[in-house]
């Protein structure tokens, strides 16, 4: 309280002081500085899709699978469609999952399956999942609404760079980005040193929304080399997500949580 009384005192001496010298002109008011202007990596973290920018689309593409759908963030309302290309077997497999609050459906299919034995015979219908059945429950939740895990992704930002406004390129430690599942264990085990400075680019639009990213996966083991790529657009534009028609839903039987758990 002393020292207080003491600083008090003090400030009005010298405003006393400032007020005989300088007669009876107002003070200054003190000047706020402006704020830091971004990084580049802070950029990147702003622009992933939190939920505040309504619903949007986004596709994604690795080496032997893609994918495209769309995010209802608000509703809790998710629908993607996969397809696996089998590259020894030749057949396809399509995946289709949707997922409304608290409820989740998925629509598995193949084709290209002559002379292919071991393949589950499913209803093709939207299968009604219990959740508890399936062993990563994330898989058929609705969670994080970024599908691509950009925010991992960017958080494990080695260095980054804007040459041109929106247009960011640099390398990212996919050892720490595994909350995006770039790759299982075993690639980042066969990739070694080169898993940790793997070059990306990203785009965000004039909004400040993301709109791509692509990683360029260096070869490991037997899989060449190739680019990692998501897109997301229609930011607050894109098509609902419906609840599936009554008559085309059915409840999923053991063998597509057999798959699902595999």
């Amino acid at each position: 309280m002393r020292r207080t009384i003491a600083k008090t005192l003090a400030a009005g001496a010298l405003l006393a002081s400032t007020a005989l010298l300088g007669g009876c002109g107002a003070l200054n008011e003190p000047t706020t500085a402006p704020p830091a202007p971004k990084t580049p990596k802070e950029k990147l973290l702003d622009a992933v899709p939190d939920g505040s920018q309504g619903t949007f689309s986004f596709t994604l593409q690795d080496a032997e699978t893609a994918g495209k759908g769309v995010v209802d963030p608000k509703g809790k309302r998710l629908y993607l469609t996969t397809e696996y290309k089998d590259k020894e077997l030749g057949f396809t497999m399509t995946m289709g999952y949707l997922i409304i609050d608290e409820e989740s459906w998925v629509k598995i299919t193949f084709a290209n399956t002559k002379g292919v034995t071991g393949l589950p015979k499913l209803p093709k219908k939207w299968l009604h999942l219990d959740r508890a059945k399936v062993k990563d429950q994330e898989d058929v939740g609705f969670g994080d609404p970024d599908p691509a895990g950009a925010v991992s992704l960017f958080q494990s930002i080695v260095d980054v760079n804007e040459p041109t406004a929106g247009q960011f390129t640099g390398t990212v430690d996919l050892t720490t980005a595994t909350k995006a599942e770039i790759l299982d264990q075993q690639g980042l085990d066969a990739l070694g040193e080169k898993a940790k400075a793997v070059p990306f680019r990203a785009v965000v639009d004039g909004q400040g929304r993301l709109t791509s990213i692509e990683l360029d996966v260096p070869a490991y083991g037997q899989v060449r080399a190739y680019t990692h790529r998501a897109t997301y657009s229609d930011y607050g534009a894109a098509p609902a997500v419906e609840d599936p028609p009554a008559g085309e839903t059915q409840e999923a039987p053991a063998e597509a949580y057999e798959l699902l758990n595999s």
